[in-house]
């Protein structure tokens, strides 16, 4: 079965109509299309722009940017100017998706030429509208506003609906912005009444949670909530990914805003657990963040802390991912320019037939040199290789050209086949024809300069330049930099080889960009590994103080209860016993009113490096209170060891202290339970020894006591 042409336009129609309700079934129209019949070029252009559509309603915006630029690069060739513009609009969608506004803002600003090109007003009003939505997603709000107005200031009978509606919507998103929340909600209005119009679910939705912010904005709590119950309960809910998360968090802060964090709480989680919920954006990151808030501001601060953590966890894999997507991104931007390249020469070469067969073998080798070189010294060597035997060059230069750093700088030097130092050339030498070049981005043909005076040659070879050739290496519009060719031949280069050298010139852009982001990325990979290694260090550094007193440095209690939890499990398998020593310090409190809490402060830190000292490896030593310390240490055989390893302790506190000019003396009242005798957990031992360090206490001098014993001495 072949399809007549009405039949064909009718399955774009159907497609294009599901393209926003269910882009899988339009694309099986189009695929189904595509089997029905033998497409024209202009025919095949349509199936790449709508299956292009499909992806980007699909999510899969690196995806579709594939046949947007096959359709881009025949509807050029074919000087199509309605596909052409419908096709930049497609790829501007993409790319600005993808997080490069530049691209997007490019492709945009073509489409909006175009379609004042030809006077169609609803291609204006859409291209105005995404060039709006790009300047608000990059808080630009003012360049949003302007063009948002000019947008709606045009002749809007013209206008789909579906467009108006988006319009509206970022009208109520920009008087938001603003605070203007009453006009906010005239525009959130408006969107619903278009989308309920076109039965629009993803702009009805969209508008719900526009409003519900709004009104939480006002401080219209309740009514903010209901709003949201609403839109969650919408019967297409459910097919929301991005916007349905952002329900849920909304709903997060209203009720946070209530002091309902545990329903706070509930709300995130719920939104993160729906099957279509993202799995990793910034959507996602943004409620893990609203989620650590509210178990934070609930009181759950272990919990708040795991989820930051995979907050963290996943702002990583998005650093990750987006650096990988825009290195994708520009290897397809790469194709996509080198394809139309390709194509302009293929038609260069069709309409003149003079072209020769050593011009093109020329173009193939050096593409296929360049083509996977990503080193910046490489790429003048190969281009001498290359030129060099056919045009009769001795001299090859490759340059960047730095507008921010006002100069032009030399990356490679080929001089007769040897390579000659770098340079810089500062924008300040004007008669430099290297400078001049990059700043006019114009070729510059030097005939035949030998009987000029003061003239300055580079290189360091023996042959005198009598011919010289500057060119321009333009990519997106702008100059990266130059290359050179020098010959010994007066007016050694021609016309057709100045043509000849233009059509190389993009393939050497396109390695020179390629060659720049690869060094850019190698460098960005450095600094996120140093960066994670930053992270790393201070994670550490919080785990250690969330376990250790800040100021001696000693385990602290939280530290010390779980030793403790580990020589009970040790105890109940091995059978060996511990005691526990807790030790308070006797005459600490005068020293802290006499000299201050600096000197006491020191005299801590000094005690606390001297119980470490004096312990044996398998023992342990905390502080849990101003001037309280605990000692964990095994059973010693015989039990009189105990005595004189604690007394030995003792003695260690008591000997004097010298802080500055002053000489301080100690002691301390030490109480001693034994696990099992005395108790089975940490609370029970610190009982029975605290009971016992405060007989000593109040017998008015320091000492050693056994929990249920006399004083020790």
């Amino acid at each position: 079965m072949t399809l007549s042409g009405p039949d064909f336009k009718q399955m774009l129609k159907t497609a294009w109509s599901q393209m926003v309700s269910d882009p899988l079934a339009a694309q099986s129209v189009i695929d189904q299309a595509r089997t029905l019949v033998e497409p024209t070029e202009l025919e095949s252009i349509e199936l790449d722009f709508h299956s292009g559509w499909c992806l980007i309603f699909q999510g899969e915006y690196l995806k579709s940017l594939t046949p947007f630029s096959n359709a881009l690069a025949l509807a050029e060739r074919l000087n199509a100017i309605d596909p052409t513009m419908r096709i930049c609009n497609g790829i501007g969608m993409a790319y600005y998706n993808l997080g490069r506004y530049g691209l997007a803002e490019r492709y945009y600003e073509r489409s909006l030429e175009l379609n004042l090109q030809v006077g169609n007003s609803n291609g204006t009003f859409a291209a105005l509208l995404n060039q709006a939505l790009l300047h608000f997603q990059t808080d630009d709000l003012d360049n949003a506003e302007r063009l948002l107005n000019r947008a709606l200031g045009s002749d809007t009978r013209e206008v789909s609906l579906e467009n108006l509606g988006e319009a509206a919507l970022l009208q109520a998103n920009l008087h938001s912005k603003r605070s203007a929340f009453d006009d906010a909600l005239l525009g959130c209005r408006a969107a619903l009444k278009f989308a309920q119009q076109l039965n629009y679910w993803h702009l009805e939705i969209q508008a719900l949670i526009a409003v519900a912010r709004c009104q939480r904005l006002q401080g219209r709590l309740v009514e903010a909530e209901t709003t949201l119950m609403v839109t969650i309960d919408h019967p297409e809910f459910d097919r929301e990914g991005v916007s349905g998360l952002s329900a849920y968090i909304e709903l997060a802060k209203v009720r946070a805003s209530q002091g309902r964090f545990a329903l706070a709480v509930m709300a995130v989680r719920t939104g993160l657990k729906r099957s279509d919920s993202p799995t990793l954006s910034l959507t996602q990151l943004r409620a893990l963040e609203v989620l650590s808030i509210c178990l934070e501001q609930g009181g759950k601060y272990q919990a708040s802390m795991r989820v930051l953590r995979r907050a963290l966890d996943v702002e990583r894999k998005l650093q990750d991912q987006d650096m990988r997507r825009q290195f994708e991104v520009r290897q397809l931007q790469a194709k996509i320019d080198e394809q139309r390249l390709e194509n302009q020469i293929t038609d260069h070469e069709n309409r003149l037939l003079k072209a020769t067969q050593a011009r093109l073998q020329l173009i193939n080798d050096l593409s296929r040199e360049l083509a996977s070189t990503l080193a910046l010294e490489d790429i003048a060597p190969k281009l001498y290789d290359i030129v060099s035997q056919r045009l009769d060059v001795h001299f090859v230069s490759l340059a960047l050209n730095h507008p921010t750093r006002q100069g032009v700088e030399f990356v490679s030097i080929i001089d007769n086949g040897q390579a000659v130092p770098v340079y810089c050339i500062p924008y300040q030498v004007s008669d430099s024809r290297a400078v001049q070049t990059a700043q006019s981005g114009e070729p510059i043909l030097v005939g035949d300069e030998t009987d000029k005076e003061d003239v300055n040659w580079v290189g360091n070879s023996q042959i005198l330049p009598r011919s010289q050739l500057f060119m321009p290496l333009v990519h997106n519009r702008q100059v990266l930099g130059l290359f050179s060719l020098q010959s010994r031949f007066a007016d050694r280069f021609s016309q057709e080889e100045l043509e000849l050298l233009k059509s190389l010139a993009p393939f050497v852009a396109i390695t020179l960009s390629n060659a720049v982001s690869h060094q850019r990325l190698f460098e960005l990979n450095q600094a996120l590994t140093h960066e994670k290694t930053q992270m790393e260090t201070a994670q550490a550094r919080i785990e250690h103080m969330a376990h250790h007193d800040t100021l001696t440095g000693l385990p602290n209690r939280r530290l010390l209860s779980e030793f403790v939890d580990n020589k009970v499990r040790e105890a109940a398998e091995t059978g060996r016993t511990f005691y526990l020593v807790y030790i308070d310090l006797d005459g600490f409190k005068p020293i802290n009113d006499r000299h201050g809490h600096r000197i006491g402060d020191q005299v801590l830190v000094v005690l606390g490096k001297r119980l470490s000292q004096s312990l044996r490896k398998a023992d342990f030593a905390a502080r849990v209170g101003g001037d309280e310390f605990i000692i964990i240490i095994d059973d010693l055989e015989p039990a009189t060891q105990v005595n004189g390893f604690i007394k030995r302790i003792l003695s260690v506190i008591e000997q004097p202290l010298k802080i500055g000019k002053e000489k301080l003396h100690l002691s301390a009242s030490i109480g001693v339970a034994k696990y099992e005798q005395h108790g089975q957990s940490l609370d029970e031992l610190m009982h029975h020894a605290d009971q016992a360090m405060y007989n000593i206490k109040r017998s008015g001098k320091g000492g050693v006591a056994f929990a249920g014993a006399q004083k020790l001495g």
